[in-house]
């Protein structure tokens, strides 16, 4: 279940774990329909940096980041309270849910959460990250996806810290150069560098970091077509 916030995400990069991932399978039962099936989840991690998407890399990569009831589709992004599960039981006898069976886990979850209001949100945000960061090829595609992440971007920037905030805009930023929306994908990478600049010194380490992978995405975004700028791609500060 989800109960990071970006800001714990965001603590992850300077993280300095030292064990590697065991995977332990355990069992979960699906809220709606009883199902029941397994999930992969693990003892311990190591990090390893990040990608251009700014996804995490570590050595748990086998973990079951979402949990998906197998018969009815049921994404369980969080734990849903009962009032939220009667309401389920209602969306998912209609055609509007049955439509999106077909469209990959995070970005079906953003969905549902758009059905039980959990959108506009950090959890928003959140959830349209982990389709940046583990469906990119589709998500990337996606216009009505996007529009929603600039949205729920808005929202991060709006309500978080002053470091939340730097990172938000930096990664809407590649985002949008990444899929191939470069005045909107401008806008945001002149937020970011704004945002950045006003970091104070105890945030010294951000800003560095920050800095050193908007240089790399300022290098990019004339082609992101470039292997080494593909979301999946390696960021390493020099």
């Amino acid at each position: 279940m989800i109960r990071q916030s970006l800001f714990g995400l965001m603590l992850w990069i300077f993280a300095t774990p030292v064990f590697a991932g065991i995977p332990v399978e355990r069992e979960m039962t699906c809220p709606v329909g009883g199902e029941v099936f397994k999930v992969v989840e693990t003892l311990s991690c190591t990090s390893f940096g990040r990608t251009m998407s700014f996804r995490g890399v570590s050595s748990c990569e086998f973990v079951t980041r979402l949990p998906v009831c197998p018969g009815n589709g049921l994404p369980l992004y969080v734990d849903f309270s009962e009032d939220e599960l009667e309401k389920l039981e209602v969306f998912m006898k209609t055609d509007a849910y049955q439509a999106i069976q077909a469209v990959p886990p995070w970005q079906r979850a953003y969905r549902v959460a758009a059905e039980l209001d959990h959108t506009g949100s950090n959890r928003g945000f959140f959830l349209l990250l982990q389709a940046l960061w583990y469906e990119s090829d589709t998500f990337l595609k996606d216009a009505a996806g996007l529009d929603a992440l600039e949205t729920e971007a808005e929202g991060e920037v709006a309500r978080a810290g002053a470091r939340q905030k730097a990172y938000a805009a930096a990664i809407v930023s590649y985002a949008l150069f990444a899929a191939d929306r470069p005045e909107k994908a401008q806008v945001w990478f002149e937020r970011a560098v704004e945002l950045v600049d006003a970091l104070g010194e105890d945030h010294e380490a951000d800003r560095t970091y920050l800095k050193a992978y908007l240089a790399r995405v300022s290098t990019c975004r004339s082609d992101m077509s470039v292997e080494s700028c593909r979301p999946n791609a390696g960021f390493e500060p020099e």
